[in-house]
């Protein structure tokens, strides 16, 4: 996951504190909700959906409620100080705490959960799975 088109290809990191807070079902039943304010890589979502997909299979579908729009740059190892911004390194989204990371619409409760728990074992962040009622 990248985003296709990007004006400037380098940008700073900014704040945690100042990132959309998505807190509300708009799409499915199921959500897993971040317990922590942090970045998240593009690789990670991409373990998780394949994660997620691998249990639901046709059943239930995945909604993302976050993309990786932010550029992370990092310079090589033994370089000397100056000479510039480093290349991109990989792309990364902020999630402020209580926002949704992702949506399943799934009838299958046991599944959707099950699903839910898996991905939120491969996730560096504390997570909550919430329920529609």
């Amino acid at each position: 996951m990248k985003p296709s088109n990007l004006i400037f290809p380098k940008s700073q990191k900014g704040s945690l504190n100042y990132s959309i807070k998505l807190d509300k079902f708009i799409f499915g039943n199921y959500a897993l909700m971040a317990l922590n304010s942090c970045r998240i890589k593009a690789s990670h979502l991409e373990i998780i959906q394949l994660a997620i997909k691998r249990q639901l299979k046709k059943e239930g579908k995945l909604i993302f409620r976050v993309f990786p729009h932010t550029p992370v740059t990092k310079k090589p190892s033994e370089v000397r100080m100056g000479k510039g911004k480093g290349s991109v390194a990989f792309y990364s989204t902020k999630l402020q705490v209580g926002s949704f990371i992702l949506e399943v619409l799934c009838l299958n409760k046991t599944k959707a959960i099950k699903a839910l728990n898996i991905a939120a074992s491969k996730l560096p962040l504390a997570t909550k799975i919430i329920t529609k009622s």
